[in-house]
């Protein structure tokens, strides 16, 4: 009887003791899960940055006021042939679009949006001038020294205007967000709008949100 009680002790004891061995594999395991599921993003590695939301709002509800107040309106948004009006549209960047008035295009142009959750193109699109703006809430981890300096911008503006081989590009950041703006021009040597920063420049005055945008309260 006492060997019986002894085994029957030896028993539980080690059943015990693999029963721990277990939980704490277990936890190890989920531990490890957990870290391969939330990895340090490495440098090089694109990550989503913190929108600023509120700033965006603010902007939208003083354009709204400014339209409100005017006898007429003096700024008219240009919208996307490709969205219906009214429509939600669903990304987490706040899409910018420039002023038809700023566009200066002599005709209504053509534009198109292909919105992408964390980015979005919009083209405008006229006879003689292409113009692209792109944004994005990707950016590196931990940036290299030049890549910080190219993303802040430069100037009083916080920008960053370079020629290109098919006429101007403008770079600059936005309720944190990275934001660029691309000029092409049929005759990119010759064009104003290309060989001098000055149209590009009032293209990116004017950019507003566009109504709809997701977050935004336009």
């Amino acid at each position: 009887m006492a060997e019986h009680s002894f085994n029957l002790k030896t028993g539980l004891a080690a059943a015990l003791a693999v029963a721990l061995c277990l939980s704490g594999f277990a936890h190890a395991q989920q531990a490890s899960l957990a870290r391969a599921q939330s990895p340090t993003p490495r440098p090089e590695q694109p990550v989503s940055v913190q929108v600023q939301w509120d700033e965006v709002r603010r902007d939208v509800a003083r354009t709204q006021q400014s339209g409100a107040l005017a006898v007429r309106q003096t700024s008219t948004p240009a919208r996307p042939d490709n969205v219906p009006p009214g429509a939600w549209i669903e990304t987490e960047v706040p899409i910018l679009t420039p002023s038809l008035e700023a566009l200066a295009l002599g005709r209504e142009p053509v534009v198109l949006l292909y919105p992408r959750g964390d980015f979005y193109t919009l083209l405008v699109q006229s006879d003689d001038i292409i113009i692209e703006v792109f944004c994005t809430r990707l950016g590196h981890a931990r940036p290299d020294d030049l890549t910080a300096r190219y993303l802040r911008g430069s100037g009083a503006e916080g920008y960053r205007t370079s020629r290109t081989a098919y006429g101007r590009e403008l770079n600059f950041n936005r309720y944190n967000v990275a934001y660029s703006l691309t000029l092409e021009c049929l005759q990119p040597e010759r064009d104003p709008r290309c060989t001098d920063p000055a149209y590009g420049e009032r293209l990116m005055r004017s950019l507003q949100v566009l109504p709809g945008t997701r977050n935004g309260g336009g």
